[in-house]
């Protein structure tokens, strides 16, 4: 049996009991609700690519981005309530100063292969996701509300890219030493699309922290909230490493009950 094909029909597998998982949750908790609330949210994040088992893969730090969706919010007790969400939610992170680079980002350096080459210069990675949390929510407090968050969510990458900038040399040691050619500057400026080399799907845990305020008709509600990837999204770690991502992110919502 072809390995790649195995993975590829279990991974597959596993996304569909997910979604019947996701619909099931959604189905049961429209039938138990006693209230329904309609969220719109927006806010920024600050996301960053985790871990890294190699150089290529090890050395980000966070970036802003824009976060916004649609939350519902089923209400099973007085206390208790699920929340399932839609969410465009802006992932990765950023490199900047001396880093290592990646195979394709240079060619035809007189250099033998496997050789690792390094440059000072700027690097952005954006990645964009759907994402679906599921979290089970506990809120105290009477008129002014205080709740807690914990779940786990879904992502599907909608758009992957770097964007660099800057001009360096070309460095054979990681601490800038030993120039290549001390008289080759190699500019960096590009938006390069890196969406085969980043894995599909995206999983991971989530919660949130905040306050609720009655406002007209409805509810303002500001949050923190975070997700920790636990899925790695280097679609060939073999060569680029192992990354997950995260992020902490503060939303402001409005609520209106359905």
């Amino acid at each position: 049996m072809n390995d790649s094909n195995f993975f590829s029909r279990h991974s597959l597998s596993a996304r569909k009991t997910g979604i019947f998982v996701l619909l099931l949750l959604f189905f049961f908790n429209l039938a138990m609700a006693r209230e329904i609330w309609l969220g719109f949210q927006g806010g920024l994040s600050l996301p960053n690519i985790k871990g890294g088992n190699t150089e290529l893969s090890q050395g980000y730090t966070s970036r802003k981005a824009p976060f916004f969706g649609l939350s519902l919010n089923f209400e099973l007790g007085r206390a208790l309530a699920l929340r399932t969400e839609l969410n465009y939610s802006s992932q990765g992170g950023q490199r900047n100063g001396l880093q290592p680079l990646s195979p394709d980002q240079l060619t035809g350096l007189p250099v033998p292969p496997g050789v690792m080459l390094y440059a000072d210069f700027n690097n952005e990675t954006i990645l964009d996701y759907l994402e679906i949390p599921v979290m089970l929510e506990v809120t105290t407090g009477e008129r002014i509300q205080y709740f807690l968050d914990g779940g786990f969510y879904a992502g599907y990458r909608v758009r992957a890219k770097t964007i660099t900038s800057g001009t360096s040399l070309i460095y054979l040691d990681s601490t800038g030493t030993v120039p290549l050619d001390p008289n080759l500057q190699i500019p960096f400026d590009s938006e390069t699309n890196v969406s085969q080399e980043i894995n599909r799907w995206n999983y991971g845990l989530c919660g949130s922290l905040g306050v609720k305020v009655p406002f007209a008709t409805g509810l303002v509600v500001l949050s923190g909230r975070f997700n920790y990837g636990l899925s790695n999204i280097q679609a060939h770690p073999e060569v680029t490493g192992k990354n997950k991502t995260g992020a902490l992110i503060l939303t402001l919502s409005y609520f209106i009950r359905l």
